[in-house]
């Protein structure tokens, strides 16, 4: 994604935050969760760029969607392809076979290729992932998934509880 994209995404995010009232830690907590590192600084260096807290608010109130208020705060940008329809009714769910999960033998829950994780872990063991993963040439998120998974076929074989 490029830089621009990116950066308007995490105000998008910034912009959701204000139109659920959001403030302080609660902000801060909200947009951690949709995946965006931020410090209470950054927080207060983008308001600043959109026109203010109260500009964001105002243009809420006037019915704006998170990407008309950043076309109306960044004019010399095209967001067109920000916005998103909502997808069908059809499209929320998946028509294929689905995967059996073994540790939820009695539900059936179709597993995707991938999902997305947020963990909060110590900024020195974040470092050292950083370094390792420069060290081996690959990408943070490529180098967790690799350690994840290789602990995780180290544990013995969970078998499902036996059914009286």
């Amino acid at each position: 994604m490029p830089m621009v994209k990116q950066l308007r995404a995490k105000q998008e995010r910034i912009i959701e935050s204000v139109r659920h009232g959001l403030e302080g830690e609660a902000a801060m907590e909200f947009i951690h969760r949709s995946g965006y590192a931020m410090t209470q600084g950054a927080l207060a260096r983008h308001l600043h760029a959109m026109g203010g807290k109260k500009h964001i608010q105002d243009l809420l109130a006037q019915g704006k969607s998170n990407v008309e208020i950043l076309e109306t705060c960044f004019p010399s940008e095209d967001l067109h392809r920000m916005e998103t329809a909502p997808p069908d009714q059809g499209e929320l769910f998946v028509p294929d076979e689905p995967v059996m999960n073994p540790f939820l033998a009695d539900v059936q829950h179709p597993l995707f290729e991938s999902t997305k994780l947020t963990v909060t872990m110590p900024t020195d063991l974040y470092q050292a992932l950083s370094l390792a993963a420069k060290a081996e040439g690959k990408r943070r998120n490529d180098l967790i998934v690799e350690i994840l998974t290789t602990a995780l076929s180290r544990l013995p074989a969970m078998h499902a509880p036996e059914k009286e």
